[in-house]
């Protein structure tokens, strides 16, 4: 009983040290607030869906399109156009992941110009801290 008790403890323990290390991690990195068209923050996501990822990718991928996805059906369910503006929070980290995600994707030239001016957004917003 003792046994299980101190097993229980320790698990609980772990859980919760693991937990406030990703908050602070999470906290650790300056908000950036990028404004995009909404078809450029669709492209970025289908550009995304084509590349090929490795296991140790696979939360970050799925956090960047768990910011993306959502914003795109708001505005869909809100009858926004492809020129409309949306401004999305993220952490400096999400912006270096999906820039990185990005560089890997294969363009076309009708994309090139919608896909520069993503990346622009995102520098934009960076250079905003450096100020």
């Amino acid at each position: 009983m003792k046994y299980l008790f101190s097993v229980i403890v320790t698990l609980l323990f772990i859980t919760g040290t693991t937990f406030a290390q990703q908050q602070q991690q999470q906290q650790q990195y300056p908000i950036i607030k990028p404004t995009f068209t909404y078809g450029q923050l669709d492209l970025a996501l289908r550009l995304m869906e084509k590349i090929e990822l490795n296991g140790a990718e696979v939360d970050a991928f799925l956090e960047i399109k768990g910011l993306f996805y959502p914003a795109l059906v708001k505005g869909a369910n809100e009858k926004k156009q492809l020129n409309d503006k949306i401004t999305l929070d993220m952490n400096a980290k999400q912006a270096d992941n999906v820039l990185a995600f990005l560089n890997r994707a294969r363009l076309t030239g009708g994309e090139v110009q919608t896909f520069k001016e993503f990346k622009d957004a995102i520098f934009a917003a960076a250079a905003v801290l450096r100020k």
